[in-house]
């Protein structure tokens, strides 16, 4: 999956696992590093949305009040 607003996707990358000291490489194991995202309510030009959004962007429309808040009562 991917956030819907800036596009941003897993990533592919290797971890290196090292010896003694940490000077010599032992072996590489690949990882997949996947963004932090999150199912919301938008607010676009009056209407409400769903939307999935990563951290970072849901922490841009919140400043902009952009996001949908439920009030618990």
């Amino acid at each position: 999956m991917k956030c819907q607003v800036c596009a941003k996707k897993p990533v592919v990358g290797n971890k290196v696992i090292r010896t003694g000291t940490g000077k010599w490489i032992k072996k590489r194991v690949k990882v997949v590093r996947k963004p932090n995202l999150q199912k919301t309510t938008l607010l676009v030009s009056g209407q409400e949305k769903k939307t999935i959004v990563c951290t970072s962007c849901l922490k841009r429309f919140k400043k902009e009040g952009k996001v949908k808040v439920y009030l618990n009562q």
